[in-house]
């Protein structure tokens, strides 16, 4: 039995930033007891030898563990929930419920499982295409195309990822996988190619998900106008992840004006939406607050990103640097050196590695240095 991440995530639980439960849970772990007495679960023993027993964990405060496991044969995973057929039955279980999948992998997803787990991207995106090819089950089918977003976020190659992401919402327009888009959140040197990719997304209006990443990328550009002018449409949307994600990207151009309440409400902001979406959100809170020089501030930020969303490669590189850039500030250097070699072991693809290099070297006069 192999373990599928929901979200595409696949970090364990915090260890020195936690999360607040989303409002709602709750409820539906108290919906989730009264099915088990029920019995409503109990049929699993019943399934056909034929199909592989699949297990789902459902999230659960109530429960001891924290989680509720269900066996079946998963049919579908979507937003639209989880379908499980037990016995001669199925039952479907809120999207935002799922903890984590255990399934069977054929032998080239779990072959690209361990590449990328082992930081071999490009071996690995070979591998999860090939298994996406010889994979029969859809849903993860769908799960496999997060995966290779990933791949190529990891390999630089944003155009790339931006369309496979893509192909994932029009499938399913509030994919549990939407952590995996490639949105970006600080400028940096673009190719040509990826500008005009950006154009092309910012004009695709019946896809909100691509007139979002378009306009990410372009808020920098001559066309910055324009792409606030969507962001705040979006902002507005009925789709609540594309809104979310909108409204945090507004940020971006507000955060060199905003005021400490203002950030502060931003804040507040982030720990109303679902964790996995965070990520860009801290980026532009920790600079906000670096421009106010609120450095303590702005380094918990930055730090919540290595920890919590270390799969986003680019920006825990880049929030490590920012981290001990604030750290520094606060004279606290030693943990900021720690910081720069983590994101050197860590992070040795990045662009910010010449960076950390160059900041790990004595100051001038400092130990080692001939200062006569």
């Amino acid at each position: 039995m192999n373990t599928v991440r929901p979200r595409s995530t696949r970090e364990t639980a915090p260890r020195r930033v936690s999360d607040r439960v989303r409002p709602g849970h709750a409820r539906r772990a108290a919906r989730l007891q009264l099915l088990i007495a029920l019995g409503l679960f109990a049929a699993d023993l019943s399934a056909p030898a034929t199909r592989a027993q699949d297990a789902v964990f459902l999230s659960s405060p109530n429960s001891a563990q924290g989680v509720i496991r269900v066996t079946g044969a998963i049919a579908d995973y979507s937003s639209a929930g989880l379908v499980i057929d037990i016995g001669g039955g199925s039952r479907t279980f809120p999207a935002e419920n799922v903890a984590r999948i255990e399934t069977r992998r054929i032998a080239p997803h779990e072959k690209a499982d361990a590449l990328s787990a082992a930081g071999d991207f490009p071996a690995a995106l070979a591998a999860y295409r090939a298994a996406r090819e010889q994979e029969a089950r859809p849903w993860v089918r769908r799960q496999i195309t997060a995966e290779i977003v990933w791949c190529c976020r990891a390999l630089g190659q944003l155009s790339a990822a931006a369309g496979e992401f893509l192909l994932l919402v029009r499938a399913d327009s509030a994919t549990p996988y939407f952590d995996c888009i490639p949105l970006a959140w600080y400028p940096s040197s673009q190719s040509a190619q990826l500008e005009q990719d950006a154009r092309t997304w910012l004009r695709q209006e019946s896809t909100p998900a691509a007139v979002l990443l378009g306009a990410s990328y372009l808020l920098p550009t001559e066309l910055g106008g324009a792409a606030l002018d969507r962001l705040r449409i979006l902002s507005t949307s009925a789709e609540k992840t594309i809104a979310q994600l909108a409204l945090t990207q507004t940020w971006r151009m507000a955060a060199v004006s905003a005021d400490a309440g203002q950030v502060a409400s931003w804040e507040r902001t982030l720990e109303s939406m679902p964790p996995p979406l965070r990520a860009g959100g801290y980026y532009v809170v920790g600079q906000a607050w670096a421009r106010l020089g609120d450095w303590e501030k702005s380094a918990l930020a930055m730090m919540r990103i290595p920890i919590l969303h270390s799969r986003d490669r680019s920006l825990a590189a880049r929030a490590l640097l920012d981290a001990g850039a604030a750290l520094e500030r606060l004279q606290r250097r030693e943990a900021a050196l720690g910081l720069y070699r983590e994101l050197l072991v860590d992070y040795p693809e990045s662009p910010g590695v010449a960076e950390a290099q160059l900041r790990l070297s004595p100051p001038a006069g400092g130990p080692g240095e001939d200062s006569s």
